[in-house]
């Protein structure tokens, strides 16, 4: 028996009545319009189950998503006890210096230019000594900060690692409850994982490169550091010491007999 005879015989028992002293009336025009709507929803409810199955085979066919579990990469910091000098500012590597006190504790001080009289200078020579100076006032600051926001980005790949491991738990996780999209959903969003993955490595082998930037621009400055120190010690106390010079000279000679 076909599905249309079939709908035609239920539709008709259930029009029907018990039989009493009156003839059945059946209206062919609704008749026809309910046999009309029925087959409708039995397509319909055709396609929907052809889709479920169709899901189920794609879902069944991907498997399990452990196989993209991948190891997270480890996290590195500095060990500030290996050093000894430099501890203060390998420290504020990993956890910060906001004020930049933990760099001025490793650095060569730069002396003040107040204990000399810059106004003896020629224009030419004030200036030039003022834009050195600068240089190194310009360095201090960017080598602060830039150590500040490497521990601070540091600290960020640690949130960063736990929020990624977290979605790759969801990801990969067996429970019906963490899986109502499609299975080619999945599939997208542990491509996507992976390359959150790539972007964390990335982020902390430029953090590497900054460092080793700063501890070269801080070898840079302690020895511009040094120069500028010499320049105004001379500047300050090389009259008194050619003074003293030239006296002892004067003295030696005075007071010297040939043997």
């Amino acid at each position: 028996m076909s599905r249309r005879a079939l709908i035609v015989l239920v539709l008709v028992g259930a029009a029907a009545v018990p039989l009493r002293a009156q003839l059945v009336v059946v209206d062919p025009a609704n008749l026809t319009q309910a046999i009309l709507i029925a087959e409708r929803s039995w397509q319909q409810y055709d396609q929907l189950r052809r889709e479920l199955e169709v899901i189920q085979r794609m879902a069944q066919k991907l498997g399990g998503l452990d196989r993209y579990r991948i190891p997270p990469i480890a996290l590195t910091g500095h060990d500030p006890a290996r050093w000894e000098y430099g501890r203060p500012w390998i420290q504020a590597l990993n956890s910060g210096d906001a004020r930049g006190t933990a760099y001025d504790q490793t650095a060569v001080p730069l002396q003040r230019p107040q204990t000399v009289d810059l106004s003896r200078l020629s224009v030419a020579a004030r200036r030039a000594f003022e834009s050195q100076y600068a240089t190194m006032e310009i360095t201090d600051s960017v080598a602060q900060i830039g150590a500040h926001q490497v521990a601070l980005v540091r600290n960020y790949f640690s949130k960063l690692q736990d929020a990624t491991q977290e979605l790759e738990n969801d990801v990969v996780s067996s429970q019906s409850g963490t899986h109502e999209l499609t299975a080619v959903l999945d599939k997208n969003a542990a491509g996507e994982l992976l390359a959150r993955r790539q972007d964390t490595a990335s982020n902390q082998l430029l953090s590497h490169a900054l460092e080793q930037l700063l501890a070269r621009s801080k070898r840079m400055r302690d020895t511009e550091a040094g120069n500028l120190n010499m320049q105004l010690m001379m500047w300050r106390d090389g009259a008194g010491a050619s003074q003293a010079f030239v006296q002892g000279s004067g003295d030696a000679l005075r007071t010297w007999r040939q043997p």
